[in-house]
């Protein structure tokens, strides 16, 4: 008798829990639900730019109804699938064997609109710190354009994929023909396809101007957005700012404050990849010594910082892959980085990135600050 009352009294116990957990989620779920009165337009615009399957009572199930759209997602579908079997679905697998958990911010400067690979790399960040040339566009409105406008939207967003979701990187020149600020297919909608794509549900976009206290129309103000998004219900809010700045020396002398910003927001985790070897350059040496100088730890492909800056007494070095130069950057060859590379990979990657274009022509490495070691906890 007594052993059953025991059982009883447990059961209730779990089933209180249980109660008071779904309570808690439900009223955790009402406050985003006020904090963010707009995330179901932004997610049916996702999904619409994306390809994705409409609900019957999204506004865009007509437009999702005709002919063009449905060669559109045809299209779409086939390239993602690719891209998902021969890289994503491996960059995640090779992640969770050799990238340590708990990024705080990832910053990552060249990244174009590619939250892509920010998220396949660091998919629990709380905040990802984006930077490239391209304008940050805004949110885009398929249901105010024309039909015309709207297929030339989408058709501009599977040509600005065609080399990601390919090659598993983003071209300039390419960004630059194919990105428009006033069309769906904008540094904004792209990031919307992306994260759409990732199972992601998008809560906010806003402009923002950074840094915040700069007035309108001051020089040293950034443009970008922000969007605030996350994996699910119950899962919490992570945000990634797009910033549409040229980080040579010659812009950042004139944007002391923004300067300030990336020493703040470098000083965890710094991302590059098909950085098109511009730390290599003079005329980037703010950018360089702010990420040597600040960084804790730095994951990169070779087009980023030259592996001759890093001192192994300060930083310990770890190399995956293979190292190639193309022949049109063979003035940017690094003797000592292929000698490091040759004696010390640990093999080659299982997905393409930077400009190997191949798994078997890829490499990174990962260089973690030595003095953050710590003798009572975790590495940093």
């Amino acid at each position: 008798m007594k052993r059953m009352i025991c059982i009883t009294a447990l059961c209730w116990t779990i089933l209180a829990a249980a109660a008071c957990r779904q309570g808690t989620l439900e009223k955790s779920e009402e406050r985003i639900r006020k904090a963010y009165p707009g995330a179901t337009v932004l997610n049916d615009t996702a999904a619409f730019i994306a390809g994705l399957p409409t609900a019957g009572s999204s506004s865009f199930s007509k437009l999702a109804a005709s002919a063009e759209y449905a060669r559109y997602r045809s299209r779409i579908d086939a390239m993602w699938e690719r891209y998902m079997r021969n890289n994503l679905e491996k960059t995640e697998s090779w992640r969770r064997e050799n990238i340590e958990a708990g990024h705080t911010t990832i910053f990552y400067p060249f990244s174009g609109p590619d939250i892509l690979n920010a998220l396949a790399f660091f998919p629990d960040a709380g905040e990802y710190i984006m930077m490239g040339l391209e304008p940050p566009g805004s949110v885009p409105e398929p249901l105010s354009l024309a039909p015309r406008k709207v297929q030339q939207g989408l058709a501009g967003v599977r040509n600005a994929l065609r080399t990601l979701l390919l090659l598993n990187l983003f071209r300039t020149s390419e960004m630059q023909a194919d990105l428009h600020e006033d069309s769906i297919s904008n540094t904004t909608g792209i990031m919307m396809f992306f994260l759409a794509r990732s199972g992601r549900q998008i809560l906010d976009i806003r402009a923002i101007t950074v840094p915040a206290s700069v007035p309108g129309g001051d020089s040293a103000g950034v443009r970008g957005v922000e969007i605030s998004f996350r994996k699910g219900v119950g899962s919490p809010v992570q945000r990634a700012l797009y910033l549409s700045v040229d980080i040579s020396d010659e812009s950042l002398n004139n944007k002391p404050e923004f300067v300030a910003f990336m020493r703040e927001k470098c000083a965890a985790t710094t991302f590059m990849k098909s950085a098109s070897y511009l730390l290599s350059y003079d005329n980037f040496e703010t950018l360089r010594s702010l990420l040597l100088e600040r960084s804790r730890r730095i994951i990169q492909d070779d087009t980023a910082i030259p592996y001759k800056y890093f001192d192994e007494k300060q930083w310990e070095m770890t190399f995956y892959g293979r190292y190639r130069v193309l022949e049109m950057f063979k003035g940017r060859f690094q003797a000592d980085l292929d000698r490091a590379v040759r004696q010390r990979s640990t093999g080659p990657l299982p997905f393409a990135c930077g400009y190997g274009f191949i798994p078997a022509k890829s490499n990174l490495m990962i260089a973690k600050r030595r003095d953050v070691q710590s003798k009572t906890g975790p590495r940093l």
